[in-house]
């Protein structure tokens, strides 16, 4: 009985490895980053080591990226905290990092730029982050929890999230999460075109120009998928739906970009900063649950080969 128990036990492993995998390409297709440190956790718990992502990353100078303050922007009167996870109070900010506050700032004007929304009287709460195999590069990590917000226009926002790179202030990411007034379905939609020319794409293509997220023209644009975003963290029939795009430029940076399927509203843009590297992961992912699968197909043939025939009789005998 205990070499069947094992055996279980290792196909339960492969199929929560697997569930792990397809979780972290959702997430990444939805461009939903407040989940992103829970999967960190979740391939950790699975592997339970470090492995390390071949991936290049140049040092920078403090500010070296150009900011440039968003038309129409005014600095709001809001609080800056602190994200209140433990993983983040172990973390502190080296010399070369821009400072709480000023990455804060750049989280204000990002939000603006493409949300257009004012801060005033919200708090941004802060975590610095830094390098690790699946994220080789140190950033800041910035939500805003929006305070008494009414329903307005069929939906309430819940959160905004921005990540940048903690030296230059790159934009690596930016979201948001945000509950529907209606009921709505959260199930995939086997009616919608996810061709290139449908109208998700049609539309993904004017918001990739409008916010340059590849830098250079557009060389293609590929559906990820069909997801779904809740504004409890839990999943459930009715959410908000999502659709998910690939942006490849002819410069050979990559982006997604996310979009409700139920009023096209964006909902996030990852841009060629992380999206590389969360590519990179994603393949030595599948690459491990490639092996682990090969590993316990050879287990269970092993064990099929060495077991002990049965001998069925009628029981009438």
């Amino acid at each position: 009985m205990k070499g069947v128990v094992s055996m279980k036990t290792n196909k339960q492993e492969g199929k929560n490895l697997k569930k792990t995998v397809m979780a972290a390409t959702l997430i990444i297709g939805a461009s939903t980053m407040m989940f992103q440190g829970l999967t960190q956790v979740a391939v950790a718990a699975v592997y339970n080591k470090t492995d390390t992502i071949p991936t290049s990353y140049v040092a920078c100078e403090k500010g070296a990226f150009q900011v440039t303050v968003p038309e129409g922007y005014t600095k709001a009167n809001y609080k800056v905290g602190a994200i209140d996870l433990e993983y983040y109070k172990n973390n502190h900010p080296t010399e070369k990092d821009l400072t709480k506050e000023e990455a804060a700032e750049l989280a204000a004007q990002y939000i603006w730029q493409v949300y257009g929304v004012d801060l005033e009287g919200q708090t941004i709460e802060m975590g610095y982050d830094t390098n690790t195999d699946v994220n080789p590069h140190p950033k800041w990590e910035a939500n805003v929890f929006m305070k008494g917000q009414d329903y307005h226009e069929g939906y309430s926002v819940k959160l905004y999230g921005v990540e940048i790179d903690s030296v230059t202030g790159e934009l690596f990411n930016i979201s948001m999460n945000r509950a529907l007034d209606a009921k709505v379905n959260a199930g995939p939609d086997s009616s919608i075109d996810e061709s290139e020319s449908g109208e998700f794409a049609v539309m993904v293509k004017e918001l990739a120009k409008k916010y340059d997220v590849v830098h250079s023209d557009i060389e293609s644009i590929n559906c990820t998928g069909q997801g779904a975003s809740f504004p409890t963290n839990e999943m459930g029939i009715y959410g908000d739906p999502t659709i998910n795009y690939e942006i490849h430029g002819t410069n050979g940076e990559v982006a997604f970009i996310s979009l409700s399927r139920y009023d096209k509203m964006l909902l996030g843009i990852t841009f060629n900063g992380q999206a590389k590297y969360d590519l990179l992961w994603i393949k030595e992912l599948d690459k491990k649950f490639q092996m682990d699968s090969e590993s316990q197909q050879n287990v269970s043939t092993s064990a099929d080969e060495t077991q002990a025939p049965v001998l069925v009789t009628n029981g009438d005998n």
